[in-house]
Formats: structure tokens, C-alpha cells, sequence
């Protein structure tokens, strides 16, 4: 296993890859690396247009505008303008979007540059992953607490590749919803922060029970199934595979998870 950890403009990317040779692994991260810091400073220039929500702009940089275009499906398919007119949501949907979809490329570019068995690129709670199916994903040891890899584990067997973010008042300047934690598994990296977003921006208790110091559990539950509510036709829409929502010991699922091996969520009481 090979793996490196970069800081670029402000935010930290971790790559990892495996292979039968070590000398492979090694090349595909340093290729990953490479590439990585061009498609960064190409996205960059891009993410002013891109974070003032509006959709029918034309970015110039490939991660722009996968981040927009999943932004037109997944809005589309929410029937929802859960960020239209509210400028600091857009720019965290967006910069979270544009995340997944460096992910995306990077994780595509180390696959093409070398034969490796694994790969990952992840920065936060946000990455994309791909293994062969005999495969096994393992990273350093300091991420090894991280949810995102816990919901990867926590996947039924056989998926071996896609894209992983989690938002949530325990990732934060994630997202302004009361969620504890909000966990997708999507084909991609960008619809995953996309979708993380939308729900987890969704999953809001009510004033009356934000006003309390500890919730009723009803109001808990009510909470959770806002968000159900925006991840199920974003699910319906092949965006989102599997959804995980926790809140205060409480959690919701949307799609095939092993509840019992998210561990770190904190939730108790699973429905």
C-alpha cells in the first residue's frame, strides 16, 4: 500500500493505492499527486461561478462542471431549491461538489496510469474509492477512525467502487441542518457531497424542539424523516445508493448497510 497526503490551497487530500508491486502503487500516487494539483488550481478559478448557485453558467474546469451538473440532477430530482437564494449554503454545496469531483478524477487517473487493486482519494469526510472485487481497502492508521471509511466497511458486500461524503454538524462548515451525521454512498464523489448536503441541510428539528434542551423523541425521529424525505427520490434517481441519517442516539437508513458496523455514528436506536 502506498499513500501520501497533500496540502493544496488550504484543503488536505489523502491518496492511497495498492498493487502486487510496490513500485506501481508508488507510481500511481505520485501520477495521482501530479494531476491532482493541476485539476485543483483549474477548479479553483472556477469555484466564484460556480458557489453563486446559479446553474447555467459554463465553468471551464472538468471538476466545475461535473459539480454543476450534478447539481442540476440532483436538485431536479428533489424538486427542491433547498439553496436557491441562500448564498452561504450554495458555496458550501458547491466547494463540497467540486471536492467529490477532483476525487472522481484523480481516483480515474491513478487507475489509468498503473494496474493497482485499490485506490482512494479522499479529503475530510468526502472521496471516491475503487477496489477489485478481491481487493481490500486499507489506509493509515490516522484514518482509520474516519466515518467515511467506516460506511464504505459498512456497504454489502461486492461494492467495490463509488463515491463516499458525509456532512453534518460532526463535519464542519459541512452543512446548517440538525443532523448529527448525514453518510451517502453514490456512484460518484460529487453526487455524494451533493447529496450529503441536500439532506443534511433538510434534516431540521422544529423551533419548538430546538428551544428544548433535550428534544422529544418524536422530534427527533420527525427530524430524521425530513431528511428521508429528500434522500428518497434522489435514491429514486440512481444519485444516491445508500443513506445513513443519525441524530441524538437515532438513526434512519435508506438502502442495503450493515447498521451494526457504524460504530462511530453513535446511534443506538436504528429504524
Amino acid at each position: 500500500m502506498s499513500t501520501t497526503s497533500v496540502e493544496i490551497q488550504g484543503a488536505t487530500y489523502h491518496l492511497g493505492a495498492s498493487a502486487e508491486d510496490a513500485s506501481v502503487s508508488d507510481s500511481a500516487v505520485a501520477a495521482g499527486v501530479a494531476f491532482l494539483k493541476q485539476a485543483v488550481r483549474e477548479a479553483h478559478d472556477d469555484m466564484g461561478l460556480v458557489s453563486q448557485g446559479h446553474l447555467d453558467v459554463l465553468p471551464r474546469s472538468e471538476a466545475a462542471r461535473t459539480a454543476l451538473e450534478a447539481a442540476r440532477t440532483a436538485l431536479e430530482a428533489a424538486r427542491t431549491a433547498v439553496h436557491a437564494g441562500h448564498p452561504d449554503h450554495s458555496i458550501a454545496a458547491a466547494k463540497y461538489a467540486v471536492v467529490g469531483a477532483l476525487a472522481d478524477q484523480v481516483v480515474q487517473h491513478m487507475r489509468e496510469a498503473a494496474h493497482v487493486t485499490s485506490v482512494y482519494v479522499v479529503s475530510g469526510e468526502c472521496g471516491t474509492f475503487s477496489i477489485d472485487f478481491d481487493a481490500v481497502l486499507d489506509v493509515p492508521s490516522d484514518l482509520r477512525g474516519a466515518l467515511w471509511l467506516e460506511m464504505i466497511r459498512g456497504l454489502r458486500p461486492g461494492v467495490v467502487k463509488g463515491g463516499i461524503a458525509v456532512a453534518g454538524r460532526r463535519v464542519p462548515n459541512s452543512a446548517d441542518g440538525d443532523a448529527d451525521i448525514v453518510a451517502v454512498y453514490a456512484r460518484s464523489g460529487a453526487e455524494a457531497a451533493l447529496s450529503a448536503i441536500l439532506v443534511a441541510d433538510s434534516a431540521g428539528l422544529s423551533d419548538r424542539a430546538k428551544n428544548q434542551a433535550i428534544p422529544a423523541t418524536e422530534d427527533i425521529w420527525d427530524a430524521l424523516s425530513k431528511g428521508v424525505r429528500v434522500l428518497s427520490p434522489l435514491r429514486q434517481a440512481n444519485l444516491v445508493r445508500t443513506g445513513v441519517l443519525a441524530l441524538r442516539g437515532r438513526g434512519r437508513c435508506v438502502g442495503q448497510i450493515a447498521q451494526d458496523r457504524l460504530l462511530r455514528f453513535g446511534v443506538s436506536d436504528w429504524r
